[in-house]
């Protein structure tokens, strides 16, 4: 009796066993016809058996379903699934993460590949849909933590899918929003991978050399100067790069070879020459070569008198030569009886006016644009307003400060 007990209760397990199978397997048909509530009852059950929870095709076709039902999330406003979308007060889980911990699952069973390349499809669904959020975060709530967050997760799930170059483009997005919340290691930890992998993106390399100038480390930004030129030989900012990279570091002959390079190369378009000519003289305002630089910046302006950069660069030249003049005459020590301070604050004063004329006309460029234009000089008006303030409370001209005060105010109030 006992012998018979013992074979119906294998026959029992062996039933359960078939019965979890064709779980799965009917999981799939109902998924193929739409049924997607019957096929998740289903999936989740096999999830769970004994016999099947171990099985690769289970944790495949829960991947899969649950990525159709985010997708049916996504385009029905009814969706009985509504529940498993992103409300962080339900006790549910998300259908994203259960689709990727199946996907991930599928990976680590799927010993034989039988299921790789199918189950490869889900993940990448899976990735881009962490990396879509991402650029939400990014671009309508301005959530660069959050960013960076579901970018990580992207990276993660685009490295498990062997999908290196959607992986470099959330790295891209990840170090753009460490770069917006000003941290420096983080925006070093996304952008230098993609320095490995040859990008293209101008703002990179220049991100990464202005940490490494900040921090006063040449030997790195000198590498990344010549990673810029080596992986992007025609783009002239990588020489322009390089220029500031050689004047960085002392070499002011091969700097200016390097500065000529890149005006050579944009000649034949004279929109990207005009700012190029302007691009490179704020390089040799740095270096204090302000003859050079004037010179550049005169060029610009005779070919498009009507420009921002050019008025701009110089009325801030002039006015950061004016400011270094302030600053050693209130260096000059009180017992000098040589004038040298009444000397030094009378050239500050010189500088400050003849900046003035720039600074005006790089305003009035901004406000002849349309209103989305402005928006975008919101913050090179701010600029330019907040130096116009300094010069003319410095020079006591009361009257031409008042305006200035007054739109300063209005930015600041918005």
């Amino acid at each position: 009796m006992k012998k018979i007990t013992m074979i119906v209760a294998a026959l029992a397990l062996s039933i359960g066993s078939m019965a979890q199978t064709l779980n799965v397997q009917s999981a799939a048909q109902d998924m193929k016809k739409g049924y997607l509530d019957k096929a998740k009852n289903e999936i989740d059950a096999a999830c769970e058996h004994e016999s099947t929870k171990g099985d690769a095709k289970t944790w495949y076709y829960a991947g899969l379903i649950y990525s159709q039902i985010g997708a049916d999330i996504a385009t029905n406003k009814k969706s009985k699934f509504n529940k498993l979308a992103d409300d962080p007060a339900s006790v549910y889980h998300t259908w994203l993460e259960t689709a990727l911990n199946a996907s991930m699952r599928c990976k680590e069973l799927d010993s034989d590949n039988e299921y790789a390349e199918r189950n490869n499809q889900v993940l990448r669904y899976i990735g881009n849909e962490y990396y879509t959020r991402a650029v939400t975060s990014y671009n309508e709530k301005n959530e660069y933590n959050e960013s960076i967050r579901l970018c990580e997760e992207a990276i993660k799930v685009f490295n498990a899918s062997g999908d290196r170059k959607f992986a470099m483009d959330a790295y891209f997005l990840a170090g753009l929003s460490a770069k917006n919340l000003r941290d420096n290691d983080l925006t070093l930890k996304y952008f230098k991978p993609l320095v490995r992998t040859r990008t293209d993106k101008q703002v990179v390399y220049r991100t990464l050399f202005d940490i490494y100038k900040s921090q006063a480390d040449t030997v790195e930004a000198m590498k990344i100067g010549k990673s810029y030129a080596k992986n992007c030989p025609t783009d002239y900012n990588s020489s322009l790069l390089m220029a500031e990279a050689y004047l960085l570091s002392g070499n002011v002959e091969s700097g200016r070879d390097e500065i000529n390079k890149a005006i050579e190369m944009s000649k034949d378009n004279p929109a990207v020459y005009v700012g190029l000519l302007s691009a490179a003289a704020g390089i040799l305002a740095e270096t204090q070569d302000y003859d050079g630089a004037m010179a550049k910046y005169q060029e610009s302006l005779q070919l498009n008198p009507n420009q921002f950069e050019a008025n701009y660069g110089i009325g801030t030249m002039i006015f950061n030569r004016g400011v270094d003049k302030l600053d050693a005459a209130n260096a000059v020590p009180l017992e000098d009886e040589t004038g040298l301070s009444d000397k030094l604050n009378e050239e500050s004063k010189a500088f400050f006016r003849q900046s003035i004329q720039y600074f005006n006309s790089a305003i009035s460029f901004i406000d002849a644009q349309d209103e989305s234009t402005q928006q975008m000089h919101r913050a090179n008006l701010f600029h330019c307003l907040n130096a116009l303030k300094q010069i003319y409370a410095r020079l006591e001209m009361y009257d031409e400060l008042k305006p200035v005060n007054v739109r300063l105010s209005q930015i600041q109030s918005n």
